[in-house]
């Protein structure tokens, strides 16, 4: 993976307020933990991609295709 899959669009949207950054971060660690049930683990080449959904930088539809991309 080279360095520009990382980089996201300069958004003009203002910044989550830290509620919706925790509510995101709470729906990917229950995410990660149902898929650690199933046997799924998460690669870590990803992390960066799902900060990113975190932190508001890209949103639910952006991240899914990135995810795909990464770990094809």
């Amino acid at each position: 993976m080279n360095d520009l899959t990382l980089v996201s669009p300069v958004r003009s949207v203002p910044s989550l307020d830290p509620a919706e950054v925790e509510r995101r971060r709470a729906a990917v660690r229950a995410a990660d933990a149902s898929n650690r049930l199933e046997g799924v683990f998460r690669d870590p080449a990803t992390d960066e991609i799902v900060e990113s959904f975190v932190r508001g930088d890209i949103e639910l539809h952006e991240l899914l295709p990135m995810l795909r991309t990464t770990v094809r």
